[in-house]
């Protein structure tokens, strides 16, 4: 099958899944002497590409390597991106077999490479929850987009791409059969009931500041991750004390107000009447 646009001759060399909805599909330029490849989804269905080009349109800062391309061709839709070899990570990723550091590194290059992508959040979201996340051999993380876009969901947010990043970082660490004092699976098992992560820059600044604390640390790396593993116990103190003080400070304006003193100062005052035998009250 070739599909025809006015520079494009895509034929397909490749098809990766069907379904009722479309068929995702790699295939090649004929008009281009390399025989470009592009990842290719081909539709009927005209709510999904309304829905992918308003997405789209709400999105800012897309590259042209991850803008939306898509024609029509004999009452069929095409969605195409620039087709990248994948190595999923699901596959090459040894994790049992790698050093915890390397293992760290991997989950921060993941991060990054989420965080550094230019699609919407809900293309996004198909590409981590279709396997288009891939590691390169120098643990480098890349995307892909052989993607079926028919559940494009307008609602998805960068939130829920970010739960999505962190599930597959724990499945990641948790082949690590080892258990380490300082674990960065604790952190992300903890935050993930929580649903404590609502951004990249979040999930990237506690998984770096955590990863490697099982090493040897300087001091202030050392309180550094003291006062993260600390940080609700402290605010909870904190917070005691300053409600205690405002109590103390609520009693002491009243009681001045009403009596036109306050008792217990006294105590403080009267100490310095008299030291020893010497009065210094004139």
């Amino acid at each position: 099958m070739v599909y025809r646009t006015q520079k494009l001759r895509l034929s397909e060399v490749q098809l990766v899944k069907e379904t009722d909805n479309g068929r995702v599909m790699v295939c090649e330029d004929l008009n281009s002497a390399e025989r470009v490849r592009y990842s290719v989804y081909e539709t009927h269905d005209h709510d999904i590409i309304a829905r992918l080009h308003r997405v789209y349109s709400a999105s800012r800062n897309i590259s042209s390597d991850t803008e939306i391309n898509y024609f029509s061709d004999a009452g069929q839709f095409l969605v195409f991106y620039p087709y990248v070899e994948q190595r999923p990570i699901s596959s090459f990723y040894m994790g049992k077999h790698m050093d915890i550091n390397l293992c760290e590194t991997i989950c921060k290059n993941y991060i990054i490479t989420c965080m550094t992508s230019e699609l919407p959040w809900p293309v996004l979201y198909l590409a981590i929850s279709q396997g288009q996340v891939n590691m390169a051999r120098d643990g480098s993380v890349f995307l892909s987009y052989v993607m079926d876009l028919s559940e494009v969901d307008e609602n998805i947010t960068e939130r829920d791409c970010v739960k999505l990043c962190a599930d597959d970082m724990i499945s990641m660490l948790m082949q690590k059969e080892e258990k380490l004092k300082w674990d960065l699976r604790d952190l992300l098992l903890m935050k993930q009931e929580r649903l404590a992560f609502s951004s990249f820059v979040e999930l990237y600044r506690d998984v770096d500041l955590v990863s490697g604390r099982h090493a040897k640390r300087g001091f202030l790396r050392r309180l550094m991750v003291w006062f993260e593993d600390n940080k609700d116990r402290l605010f909870r103190i904190f917070l005691t004390i300053c409600v205690i003080l405002l109590i103390f400070t609520l009693i002491t304006f009243l009681t001045n107000a009403i009596f036109g003193d306050v008792p217990w100062l006294r105590f403080f005052i009267r100490s310095f009447e008299k030291i020893g035998e010497e009065s210094l009250v004139q």
